[in-house]
């Protein structure tokens, strides 16, 4: 999800970062409707290539079948650079892309299936962490790590600009997480969906101690995809958000801010 921090690159070789890897349709299209072209990057948990075969799964992918599925729209999906996802969908009229941040500025210009899932930045702590952290007032004194450069790294000089002693140990690229355990900082920022899956990548618990924004992850589609489909793929968004298989989906690749995540060594569950 674009605004996320870290795009982690776990798991996935510098090819497979620039590969696109479509994968085979799992619905039949009704007569005379396109096969959608559906566009993601590597964000993983929520989009990435499965280590062990090379199949593009993650907590977003999973959910966008389910839709494809009860939707009866047949589909194919390709995993590529985000500047590249974004030049697809605005070009194509039977293109899809996700996760796009559904915001008031991006509204007008595509037709939306949401909420796909929640997602937004938010500081994490080691499980033996004490203190509370309630607002940005309560992070006086304590180091965070983050990374630099970045959106976020502005976004928490701006909410800490008044408080005394904030210290933000920035690095290049996606942050190390493990930071936090070699005495180097207090907390770290990241993703809400990320960071817990890094810290599975290091062996390391941590837990959600504040949440820094919040924002709908949606599938975004080019204004010339019939509406027909788009209105079907609601209806099936909001079909598996009620009978559960959506919260089925974010269980198998952990919940933000919990201990655990899909690591290289754990298959999800089917």
């Amino acid at each position: 999800m674009r605004g996320l921090s870290g795009r982690l690159a776990t798991g996935l070789t510098a090819t497979a970062l620039c590969l696109v890897a479509p994968t085979l349709a799992l619905a039949e299209g009704r007569k005379g409707e396109p096969t959608l072209f559906l566009v993601t990057e590597p964000n993983p948990p929520v989009n990435f290539l499965d280590p062990l075969n090379g199949q593009l799964i993650g907590l977003a992918t999973d959910k966008v079948r389910l839709i494809m599925q009860d939707a009866g729209i047949s589909h194919d999906i390709s995993i590529m650079p985000w500047p590249d996802a974004v030049a697809a969908v605005d070009q194509r009229p039977d293109a899809c892309i996700f996760l796009m941040n559904l915001t008031d500025e991006r509204r007008p210009n595509y037709q939306w299936v949401a909420p796909l899932m929640e997602g937004g930045w938010a500081l994490f702590a080691p499980l033996g962490f004490q203190r509370r952290i309630s607002g940005p007032a309560d992070l006086t004194g304590l180091r965070i790590a983050v990374q630099a450069g970045g959106a976020l790294e502005k976004h928490l000089r701006e909410i800490t600009r008044d408080v005394p002693n904030v210290t933000l140990v920035t690095a290049e690229g996606a942050a190390e997480i493990g930071n936090i355990f070699n005495g180097r900082a207090d907390l770290y920022a990241g993703g809400a969906w990320a960071a817990p899956y890094q810290a599975r990548q290091v062996d390391m618990p941590v837990r959600m101690v504040m949440r820094l924004t919040r924002s709908t992850g949606a599938l975004a589609c080019n204004k010339k995809v019939p509406a027909a489909m788009v209105t079907r793929m609601q209806k099936a968004l909001d079909a598996i958000i009620a009978d559960g298989r959506a919260g089925a989906v974010e269980r198998r690749y952990s919940t933000p801010g919990s201990w655990g995540g899909w690591g290289l060594d754990r298959r999800p569950n089917p």
